[in-house]
């Protein structure tokens, strides 16, 4: 249980030091949003860990019975 407190509060931290970016270069709209930037860097994490497992299991993975 101890873990995912750090982990909560590790991410209030990060989330609260988001307020205090600069924002004032934004080119889009979303750009000037405190969250957007620890949203996106989440949705990229988990993009890029389901996209591994999937070419893992396409052409990494064997059947059981592959060496016999």
């Amino acid at each position: 249980m101890m873990k995912y407190q750090k982990y909560a509060a590790g991410f209030i931290i990060v989330f609260m030091l988001s307020f205090f970016t600069p924002t004032d270069e934004a080119h889009f709209f979303w750009e000037k949003l405190p969250i957007f930037n620890i949203l996106f860097g989440f949705a990229c994490c988990i993009l890029i860990i389901v996209v591994s497992k999937a070419l893992g299991k396409l052409f990494i993975q064997k059947d059981e019975n592959y060496y016999e």
